[in-house]
């Protein structure tokens, strides 16, 4: 049935637009101009019409020059000045049409030249905008050159943030052709047309409309304007026909009218009814000259301090995501079809609710959330800190502009946010030049400013700034009093040592600020979805501490009403270059990966928030396991079920387990694994419908006496890592038992972080794409012991030198403190195995270097019944050993 009304609807789109152009004398086109592009990164001017291009590499767009480096362990990614050159033919007639070339988003500052004439430049990264280049335009071949900059400016915000600034044209370039006398084009980049429904009953909305109208003729003519309303069906259900005049030689003519919608559908989470308006230019003899259409969405929306935020009279709360514009390998150069499977993705989960973070992104991204009616914020990228400076300000306030303007017409959007944790970086604390009460009046005047520049263009949305957990620093800074809404960014359970306190510090915040709408606007923990735990612990990402810290924040969310929504941090993995952890260059605290793995926190919050029927396995990506155990046949680890149901079956290897309780959408029991292909299978009904899924992994038992052919270990460890492209799993220490294995003396190393200790380092390690072996270690080890049966192994010793003498780069979203480890000290040590001596005065950091991955194999045979003994002795400072593996060949 859906089908069919899709269909219906995009018949009726096409009849439409086919019948908004056929009828005009120059009809408006809108074009990529996408492929081709030779490419080239220099500061060297390219914009002349001659300029040779040998040698430049040929791209097209969407297009980043930091896809790569962004991710490789050279310390930085490039940021500079890059030039696209290509020819475009222009085969229209130019005396009758204007030719506008119209970008989606090039980050940041661009420079645009036609047939070697300056033609404009835009400051800011994120949001679209166009250029008229009808005068500077040939009929036939035209050369067309554009430099795209991405060095830090700091007159163009952001100045900074916790993600990677890509560079280059990374959406959509269009031309467009319009009439002389159009439907304005230059107007902040939007589609000229602003609707505003206000007086929503049930028996009638009305409709605001202004339009902006521009004649590029010598001549002022009488025109007609004619808005038609059609609802998703096709039906024309409101209509409007003006006489108008457009002077000569002018641009962005406002005109203003006004009608009504009987009966109108209303648009909601649940039904995102959509009516479409179109906006038709008549010339005097009656025929259609341009004709643009946008979306209308007809609701209410309200922030109530104390009940939350309700939709058209009815409460909503705003569970659902952040989200940012990036993919492993890609960068932020994405295709629209990526960018709307997120969205969808999104959907399925269940949220109703998206910040749009940090920055505007992708017209596909709001686009889909009209159509599946998710309500959203977006927000410019203010991030950390300012720029005292008239210059920043404007361009502070030119973006502002563009984005309301850009996105003024989707019904999904609710807030307009900017500002984010922009007191993080307290500037006139590591500034003394920076008077303190300047800085912050400064501040409060840029917030200011911004909000008054939002409200004059639209008053009928909310607005948001989004904090740091530290609500007083804001009061004072006065910037609490400026936004309709405050967003906090609290990391209990993460950044903040305690999970349990966050209950009592959104409570604090309300008392602190009572007459104020609040929304989470971040919270969330690191996950690596190759490294587990069954002893989780904070910054340990492993899949087990993710789930727990979700598992307690949804709970705390969901029964306190004055929290009007709150936005995960965040939807996916995404790039950022300077963290240095688990996976270096990433922010992991997606519930998706960067390839869109779902994560079994996406699971977690499915089970929540979805009205359809979840059955979720977790660690159903694990697929190779391994464990210690008595028999070499058997190992029993725990497992945990996200469901919706109240009940859950399990079966494991045709086994029948049982039947088991779902408790805050989670069930919990233990597996006994076989050695070998395990399958285990989960079971619920939903409204009367079985559903089934099943979960195959290879384990494997580790044992010495019995089956034994390999075993991996990670020192000073408690967790299990899976390398899948070598088909291992790393599994953690335990002490030597007598016929069994494990270590002899010695201590995990605990890493001191700005917010505690971490058991594992989190400094990027050289060398390896498995960090997370190398980033943990048993210091002041005296023995690795396996009681293996006689034969021939290789035995692989994995070493990193973790602590180093220089200071570590202070980073405000990482872990590393800035200071240097009073620990070090110059480590030398011998190695022998079965007592002989291997390696004679081993010292890592002089050998290899400092973060750096290494690994020694040796070849032994065991004999006599012996075992492998590896020992370490001292000779300056304490012997270390992060991993072991042992295969017998």
């Amino acid at each position: 049935m859906n089908k069919v009304k899709n269909m219906r609807r995009l018949l009726s789109l096409l009849v439409l637009i086919f019948l908004c152009v056929s009828h005009s004398q120059a009809q408006r086109m809108k074009f990529t101009i996408n492929s081709n592009w030779s490419f080239s990164l220099q500061e060297e001017d390219a914009s002349s019409v001659n300029y040779n291009t040998k040698g430049w590499e040929k791209v097209s767009f969407p297009h980043t020059w930091n896809a790569k480096d962004s991710d490789d362990e050279i310390p930085g990614y490039f940021r500079g000045k890059g030039w696209y050159r290509n020819t475009i033919d222009i085969d229209r007639d130019l005396a009758k049409e204007q030719v506008y070339v119209f970008f989606e988003g090039a980050n940041q500052e661009t420079d645009i030249f036609i047939n070697g004439k300056y033609v404009g430049n835009h400051k800011g990264g994120y949001t679209a905008f166009s250029f008229d280049i009808t005068k500077f335009l040939n009929k036939g071949k035209n050369t067309i050159a554009i430099s795209v900059d991405n060095t830090l400016n700091n007159n163009i915000t952001p100045l900074g943030g916790d993600f990677t600034m890509f560079g280059g044209i990374y959406r959509d370039v269009y031309l467009l052709y319009t009439p002389k006398a159009h439907i304005s084009t230059t107007h902040y980049a939007s589609s000229g047309v602003y609707l505003d429904a206000y007086q929503i009953t049930d028996k009638e909305a009305k409709i605001k409309l202004r339009t902006y109208l521009s004649n590029a003729t010598d001549k002022s003519q009488r025109y007609y304007l004619k808005t038609q309303v059609q609802d998703a069906e096709g039906n024309i259900v409101a209509e409007k026909n003006n006489p108008i005049t457009i002077p000569e030689k002018s641009e962005n003519i406002l005109f203003q009218t006004d009608l009504s919608v009987k009966k109108p559908k209303l648009w909601n989470t649940d039904t995102p009814y959509l009516y479409r308006v179109f906006t038709y230019l008549y010339d005097s003899n009656n025929k259609v000259i341009d004709c643009v259409s946008n979306p209308l969405g007809l609701r209410t929306i309200k922030f109530d301090p104390d009940k939350g935020f309700f939709i058209n009279g009815q409460p909503c709360k705003l569970m659902g995501t952040s989200r940012h514009q990036d993919y492993v390998g890609w960068g932020n150069a994405l295709k629209d079809e990526m960018h709307i499977r997120d969205i969808k993705m999104i959907k399925d989960l269940g949220a109703k609710f998206i910040r749009i973070s940090h920055y505007p992104q992708d017209p596909f991204v709001i686009e889909q959330c009209n159509n599946l009616g998710i309500l959203s914020s977006i927000e410019i990228p203010i991030i950390n800190n300012i720029t005292m400076s008239e210059e920043y300000t404007k361009n502070c306030i030119d973006q502002v502009t563009e984005m309301v303007y850009q996105s003024y017409n989707s019904p999904s959007v609710v807030v307009w946010a900017y500002m984010n944790e922009i007191l993080l970086n307290q500037v006139y604390k590591k500034n003394k030049k920076i008077e303190k009460n300047k800085y912050l009046k400064e501040l409060y005047n840029l917030a200011y400013s911004i909000e008054q520049k939002i409200r004059s263009i639209d008053d009928s949305r909310y607005t948001m700034i989004a904090c740091h957990n530290a609500p007083a620093l804001y009061k004072e800074a006065g910037l609490t009093d400026i936004p309709k809404i405050l967003g906090f960014n609290i990391y209990y359970g993460w950044y903040g040592s305690n999970i349990h306190d966050i209950k009592s510090v959104l409570d604090e915040i309300k008392r602190m600020f009572p007459d104020k709408p609040l929304i989470l606007t971040e919270y969330g923990a690191g996950v690596d979805s190759r490294i587990h735990s069954f002893e989780p612990e904070r910054y340990d990402f492993s899949n087990e501490y993710g789930s727990y810290f979700h598992e307690y924040y949804i709970p705390v969310l969901q029964e306190r009403d004055f929290v009007s929504g709150s936005a995960v941090w965040n939807f996916n993995d995404f790039s950022s270059e300077r963290r240095k952890e688990a996976t270096p260059h990433v922010n992991n605290k997606g519930l998706v990966g960067t390839d869109r793995e779902c994560k079994d926190t996406y699971y977690l919050y499915k089970a929540y928030l979805s009205d359809s029927p979840v059955l979720h396995i977790c660690g159903d990506f694990w697929e190779c396991r391994a464990g210690a155990s008595i028999d070499g046949e058997t190992s029993t680890q725990p497992l945990k079920i996200y469901t919706n149901a109240e009940k859950v079956k399990i079966t494991a290897n045709g086994k029948d387990l049982g039947e088991y309780d779902v408790k805050d959408r989670k069930a919990e029991l233990t597996i006994p694994f076989i050695n070998g292909i395990n399958r285990i299978e989960a079971q619920i009904v939903y409204d009367g419908e079985v559903i089934k899924e099943q979960y195959i992994c290879d384990f494997r038992c580790i044992n010495v006496k019995h089956n034994f052919t390999e075993m991996s270990i990670m020192l000073g460890s408690k967790r299990y890592f899976e390398d899948k492209t070598g088909n291992i799993c790393w599994i953690p220490e335990k002490e030597y038992t007598e016929g069994s294995w494990g270590y002899v003396g010695g201590r995990p190393i605990v890493n001191k972080v700005p917010f505690g200790t971490s058991s594992a380092s989190t400094k990027e390690i050289f060398g390896t794409d498995q960090d997370p072996i190398f980033q943990t270690q048993r210091e002041g080890i005296e023995q690795f012991k396996a009681d293996i049966p006689n034969g021939k192994y290789s035995v692989y010793l994995y070493f990193s030198e973790l602590l180093s003498k220089e200071n570590n780069e202070k980073l405000l979203y990482n872990l590393d403190p800035n200071q240097t480890d009073k620990r070090y000290s110059n480590r030398v040590f011998s190695i022998y195995i079965n007592g002989q001596c291997v390696r004679k005065d081993f010292n890592i950091a002089e050998e290899y270097g400092i973060n750096r991955a290494v690994i020694i194999k040796y070849e032994i045979d065991v004999f006599d019944n012996k075992g492998l003994t590896v020992s370490f002795e001292e000779k300056e400072s304490t012997p270390v050993l992060n991993a072991i593996r042992i295969v017998r060949n």
